[in-house]
Order: C-alpha cells, then sequence, then structure tokens
C-alpha cells in the first residue's frame, strides 16, 4: 500500500532487508513481515487518528460538561497523554496480534518504533483537534489555544 512510508521511524525496507542479505530463507521472512507491516499501516494510522480525535472531542464535550472543574489545563493534558499511550498499547497489541511472522529478537525493535511513531501522529491528531476546537467550537472548557 505504501502508507508505511508515513512511519518516519521505521527504516526503508531495503535498509531493512540488508540485515537479511546472508539467508535467503530469512529475507523471504523478513520481506513478508514488512509486506503485513505495510498492509496494516493504513489501518494502524487510521486507528491514531481514531483515538486522537475522538479522545480531544470527548474531553472538549462529554468529559467538560460533566460536574466538576475539568476546565483546566491539567486535564487537557491528562487525556492527551491517555490518547497517546492508548495509541501505544494499542498499536503494539494489534501489530503482534496481526504479524504472525517472528523475526530474531532484535528486529522486534519495528513493533515498537512502529509504536511510536503512530502515537506521535495521535499527539498531532489531538492537538490539531483541540487547536480547532478552541477557536471554531463551543466548549466550556478553557480555550488555551485560541488565537
Amino acid at each position: 500500500m505504501g502508507i508505511i512510508k508515513l512511519f518516519f521511524l521505521l527504516p526503508t525496507k531495503g535498509k531493512f532487508l540488508q540485515n537479511f542479505a546472508e539467508n535467503d530463507q530469512l529475507r523471504n521472512q523478513a520481506n513478508q513481515f514488512w509486506q503485513k507491516l505495510d498492509d496494516i499501516s493504513l489501518f494502524l494510522l487510521l486507528l491514531s487518528a481514531l483515538i486522537g480525535i475522538g479522545l480531544a472531542a470527548y474531553y472538549y464535550t462529554g468529559y467538560n460538561n460533566s460536574p466538576g472543574r475539568h476546565y483546566k489545563i491539567k486535564y487537557w493534558s491528562l487525556w492527551f497523554f491517555i490518547a497517546i499511550f492508548s495509541t501505544f498499547v494499542i498499536t503494539l497489541i494489534l501489530e503482534y496480534c496481526s504479524i504472525d511472522i517472528k523475526l530474531k529478537p532484535e528486529y522486534t525493535s519495528l513493533y515498537w518504533m512502529c509504536a511510536l511513531n503512530n502515537s506521535l501522529y495521535c499527539l498531532a491528531f489531538y492537538f490539531l483537534t483541540s487547536l480547532c476546537w478552541c477557536n471554531f467550537g463551543r466548549t466550556n472548557a478553557y480555550k488555551f489555544l485560541k488565537f
């Protein structure tokens, strides 16, 4: 699909496959691993968008409309870290469950790098949603991102 190119923390396919140049069987396994990672990369990116936008929208609507003083920046930050952490964990779980090809343990860092990359995208989605909501949306939350 080619979406994996958006995961900037991952090495290129050629650089990754260079690690397996001496063994054709391992190289084929690594190629299949990369292909499966590429196949789910669009879903992982959509997942980060859904979590980032969804939790930011929940913060500005449901959470701030509940009783209590939730319109402080510490609560925005709390939901921000919840979004990032949940994206990281869910991405790791989905990668381990959907990619059934196991490589050497030293190459499992690709899972972690992909999950970290996805969390960074979630960070961006959460922040951009908050920026738009503070400037264009209606909320009783503290609009610290308002221009």
